[in-house]
């Protein structure tokens, strides 16, 4: 390659980079986290810094990871110029930190906007999950939750419950009046996550939003529970390793494969293998995911729906509906019932 050529790669790459900060700021962290916002904008707008994170893997250059470093670090992201310079700064420090971490956001309101679709198939289940970091979307049972609407003001799950999730909700959702029996569970993870571990629980709230106040109350919460309980979440990749775990489930039992938050983390081929292969299974399939993971999926969604900021809900590839991307939110389509 040439040189011209060879900053013809690089100046495409940064520019790639600029725009996904500015697409972070404006659809996703627009309205729900003004520290974020600002930050990703002057991220995008700082050529050093876009340089630095041209240095890493397409899949490491992640707002959430870039900030959720920032933050273990005691960074103050509600100054993105002592943030940039502190980057610029501590460049081998966070290109190391990036490279050895995930965004593993183990969002335990997910359970509220997953579970009315966990409710419509005949149990008692087996329930296996993709992606699921300290395996605390695993222990749905293990939740009360609190669905507010117009009209609506309704709670399922143990009363005495350690955590309440409160979930907004619109359309015809079909809410439980029981929490599913959930026979057997598991989870699959590259790289699972031990609830009792101090650097684990540390990195998890670092993911969570600077004004997200409650999450990290909820998290914390969740994350004890965990601790107690201990779910089963095994090393693998949930393309190579997950038939091998979702047929240890015994028999009577009906597979349903849960996901949220996952299928960004895949190309397009391996999310069609991965559909493809729970499919063969046969195993149902609940996911939480951008809508965009599937075109036919994002083709249903209303034209006013955010793609950003709100994650399809499917099951067994039939959209269900949609929901915030951290389970504060739930809208249900007509006729999904």
């Amino acid at each position: 390659m040439t040189a011209a050529g060879h900053r013809h790669t690089i100046n495409d790459v940064t520019q790639q980079i600029r725009e996904r900060y500015e697409r972070f700021a404006r659809t996703e962290a627009h309205g729900t986290s003004a520290v974020y916002e600002d930050l990703a904008m002057a991220v995008s707008r700082d050529e050093p810094a876009l340089a630095m994170l041209a240095r890493l893997p397409a899949a490491k250059r992640q707002p959430n990871l870039l900030f959720g470093v920032l933050r273990l670090h005691g960074v103050p992201v509600d100054r993105p110029a002592d943030a940039l310079a502190w980057m610029h700064e501590n460049e081998p420090l966070v290109l190391d930190e990036m490279r050895a971490r995930r965004t593993q956001t183990n969002e335990v309101a997910r359970c509220a906007v997953l579970l009315p679709a966990l409710a419509a198939i005949e149990g008692p289940l087996a329930v296996v999950e993709a992606g699921a970091s300290a395996g605390l979307c695993l222990l749905f049972d293990a939740w009360r939750y609190h669905y507010v609407g117009d009209g609506i003001d309704h709670h399922v799950g143990p009363a005495d419950a350690d955590l309440t999730l409160t979930c907004s909700v619109e359309g015809p959702v079909p809410l439980p009046e029981r929490i599913p029996e959930v026979g057997w569970r598991a989870g699959l993870d590259l790289n699972p996550l031990d609830p009792g571990d101090a650097d684990n629980r540390r990195w998890l709230e670092c993911l969570i939003w600077p004004e997200h106040d409650h999450r990290v109350r909820d998290l914390r919460s969740a994350l004890a529970t965990a601790q107690r309980v201990r779910p089963r979440v095994e090393p693998g990749d949930i393309l190579g390793d997950l038939p091998d775990l979702v047929r240890q489930a015994p028999d009577g039992l009906t597979p349903v494969v849960i996901h949220s938050a996952t299928l960004a983390y895949l190309g397009k081929r391996d999310r069609e293998r991965f559909r493809e292969q729970v499919r063969a299974l046969g195993a149902h399939r609940i996911g939480l995911d951008s809508a965009n993971a599937f075109p036919e999926v994002a083709e249903q969604l209303p034209a006013d729906v955010n793609p950003g900021r709100h994650y399809a809900i499917t099951l067994d590839d039939r959209l269900l509906g949609y929901a915030e991307g951290h389970g504060g939110s739930l809208s249900w389509l007509p006729d999904r019932a």
